[in-house]
């Protein structure tokens, strides 16, 4: 007997014998945004999100368990406390694969999974693209800066990314609610969305700007418009009946409370406290205030799918929560963590915090601070005198949760490895810390962090102040590993070379377990080669060469490093070696178009010009603004005797970096061999009259202007 082919409404569908279907899993839609606080939602700001909350359960007392990005979706996502996961600050950690994430376990029990995230900090390199299917992380970055992890796209980029996934799975309605039940049913999904905007510096399109009283405000509006087109798409689908729907802040923003401007060097509720909406199909609408952790949302996504959550997870099941009567909490609230180690970087004291809902501890080494948060939610007056038993008996709770996790910031360092970095001219230690761990209470030294920012801030915009800003700061902050280099960096950037080498040097025996420092070290080292000659230059790459392998010797996958082994290769004409650096860089960080050009570079130059052609196409469809590929196709096509086709390429090069004077070169010559004799004269004497020495290009272009009579 078979079933017949039967059209029936949805809601009625049964299947053979009778037998009514079981409901498929909800799907999951997780939104979060970044740098999001707390009290914007219900202000005026967020209408989308407010709509949500007024169907839905809004949580007043939400907070994450680290002011920093990285950390806190990484405990999202797993369910786990930094000490746990071992992911405790930005661009430094990455998830190991023995902590399954929400992905993992849904795509184990069927789902299909999909994220799109807005920044660079979120790369699937750091761990969290475990489970997707999708994980959407092309994210432009500046080719001279490729590593920094502020690199973000909008939210609309972000939000079209995930619109066009969803067209694919679901182009539409199939009918006015109507199945034909030969059809299997669409697995469900959970699907995760990353709006990075609000992040400093905010720059919120103008329309947003106008309506709201901060640029800060401007971003959330803008991000709450791009949440109402997901929305409304997935509205259209007749998807949001069956799905649960959550939108959350990873962290805050200081805006100046306490004295922190931005995030991560403290832990009052300023930063810590987000905003958190859940609405679910069966769940009536209500206002929360008990105190919830973003470490709760794991185990909830996972009870809502009918999936047991591992026991590693100590979360609570915030839907059951929302079952509360109105008013009515726990006996007993639960500790909520919270930490930030990034203080480490300018050698100052990690923090941590405890919160039982109506005391909050927070831990600066040995200086306890403690707040009543009901009675005072801004935490403006310190009650750790009055309240000593609380705060020493809470401070002991933290500690005891931050110290389990020693080793994730004391990595061990093999004998052959240090053995290996003495051979390279560096000491360590058996530990491996990554930065000095100091007793400064940063909440005390908090101008200070201020400064800096200023000082980053001007030495990204390239404004002359930043340099005496940072000399200042790293003349009474000598403890300071990030204060010490991006000193160093700003005076690479002013060409003082020899005094920027000095700097990094001397940072370099200091720390010289932090990779990231070496490889700053070993930049500086291959730059200033490249403006000298002789014994010089070569010592100074010889330097460079070293530092690199040592922060290989420290981190074997460091993409960074690769890549500058692999152009230390190419400047040492050993295109082979360069090639296999470059194709690890890749492997590793496969979003890196300045990667992806410079292996189509190292590939010609050994011969393949197929995989040439390859790897710049790559990096084109990363970047395609990438003008060092642009460029190298061009190249490959004026080598195979087609330079009329090649000139288009040459000057979408230097349409992308005007600068590049090897692609205006290189454009001359397409048109001087394909005829057009005008037009190459003037491209040589832009080259010419090119600001810096360029001296190969520059004596190339008069060479080849005075073979055409032309005069320069």
């Amino acid at each position: 007997m078979r079933c017949a082919a039967l059209l029936v409404p949805l809601a009625l569908a049964v299947g053979c014998g009778g037998q009514a279907s079981l409901p498929p899993r909800p799907n999951v839609l997780l939104i979060t945004i970044d740098t999001f606080r707390a009290d914007r939602v219900g202000a005026g700001v967020t209408p989308t999100i407010d709509r949500l909350a007024a169907a839905g359960v809004r949580f007043t007392s939400a907070r994450s368990a680290v002011p920093l990005t990285l950390p806190s979706h990484t405990t999202i996502h797993t369910g786990l406390l930094p000490p746990a996961h071992g992911v405790r600050e930005n661009g430094i950690d990455a998830l190991a694969d023995s902590h399954p994430t929400i992905a993992r376990l849904l795509k184990g029990a069927g789902y299909d999974t999909a994220a799109f995230v807005g920044a660079f900090v979120l790369d699937h390199r750091f761990g969290l693209a475990q489970g997707f299917d999708t994980y959407d992380d092309q994210i432009p970055r500046d080719p001279n800066a490729t590593e920094r992890l502020e690199a973000e796209r909008p939210a609309s980029a972000v939000i079209d990314r995930a619109l066009a996934w969803l067209d694919r799975r679901s182009p539409g309605p199939k009918g006015p609610g109507l199945r034909d039940l030969r059809d299997p049913p669409d697995p469900s999904f959970f699907l995760w969305v990353h709006l990075y905007d609000p992040h400093a510096p905010y720059n919120p399109p103008a329309e947003f700007r106008a309506k709201t009283s901060t640029p800060y405000d401007g971003e959330i509006a803008y991000a709450d418009s791009q949440l109402a087109r997901l929305l409304d798409a997935l509205r259209v689908r007749g998807l949001m009946d069956h799905m649960i729907v959550i939108v959350a802040g990873d962290h805050g923003e200081g805006l100046g409370d306490h004295g922190e401007r931005t995030h991560g060097m403290l832990v009052y509720d300023s930063t810590l406290r987000v905003p958190l909406v859940i609405a679910a199909p069966g769940h009536a609408p209500a206002v929360n205030d008990e105190a919830v952790s973003l470490a709760d949302l794991a185990p909830t996504i996972l009870h809502a799918a009918g999936i047991t959550h591992p026991d590693a997870m100590k979360g609570r099941d915030l839907l059951q929560i929302a079952r509360h009567a109105p008013g009515v909490t726990p006996a007993t609230a639960p500790d909520l963590y919270s930490e930030t180690e990034y203080p480490r970087v300018v050698g100052w004291s990690p923090l941590q915090a405890l919160t039982d809902g109506r005391w909050m501890t927070i831990r600066a080494g040995a200086a306890t601070e403690v707040y009543d948060v009901r009675a005072d939610p801004r935490q403006e007056h310190d009650v750790a005198a009055a309240q000593a038993s609380v705060g020493a008996a809470m401070a002991a709770r933290a500690e005891t949760i931050h110290a389990s996790a020693a080793a994730s910031h004391a990595r061990a360092i093999s004998p052959e490895a240090q053995e290996r970095l003495r051979a390279l001219g560096y000491v360590a230690s058996s530990v491996q810390s990554g930065s000095s761990s100091g007793v400064a209470n940063p909440a005390t030294r908090i101008a200070t962090w201020n400064a800096f920012e200023d000082a980053l801030a001007a030495l990204n915009a390239h404004r002359p102040a930043a340099l005496p800003a940072l000399r200042a700061l790293a003349a009474s902050n000598g403890d300071a590993p990030v204060i010490q280099t991006m000193y160093a960096k700003a005076l690479k950037e002013a060409g003082q070379m020899d005094a920027a080498l000095t700097v990094y040097r001397q940072a370099a025996v200091r720390w010289s377990t932090d990779a990231m420092l070496l490889h700053d070290l070993a930049v500086a080292a291959r730059d200033a080669a490249n403006v000298t000659n002789g014994p010089r230059a070569k010592a100074l790459r010889d330097e460079a060469l070293r530092a690199d392998q040592a922060a290989l010797t420290l981190e074997p996958n460091n993409a960074l490093a690769l890549n500058g082994v692999g152009l230390l290769a190419i400047d040492g004409d050993r295109a082979a070696d360069a090639v296999q650096s470059f194709e690890r860089a890749t492997a590793l960080d496969s979003n890196n178009a300045s990667y992806w050009a410079n292996l189509g570079n190292a590939r010609r130059a050994v011969g393949d010009r197929a995989g040439a052609e390859q790897a710049y196409r790559r990096a084109l469809d990363v970047d395609a603004r990438t003008a060092d590929a642009a460029n190298g196709l061009g190249v490959l096509l004026v080598e195979a005797n087609r330079p009329a086709d090649a000139a288009p390429w040459f000057e979408r090069a230097v349409a992308a970096s005007p600068d590049l004077v090897e692609a205006r070169l290189n454009l001359g010559i397409a048109l001087q061999q394909s005829g057009q004799g005008g037009r190459a004269a003037d491209a040589y004497r832009l080259v010419l009259a090119a600001r810096g020495n360029h001296p190969r290009e520059k004596d190339a272009a008069a060479k080849l202007l005075a073979s055409m009579g032309g005069r320069r």
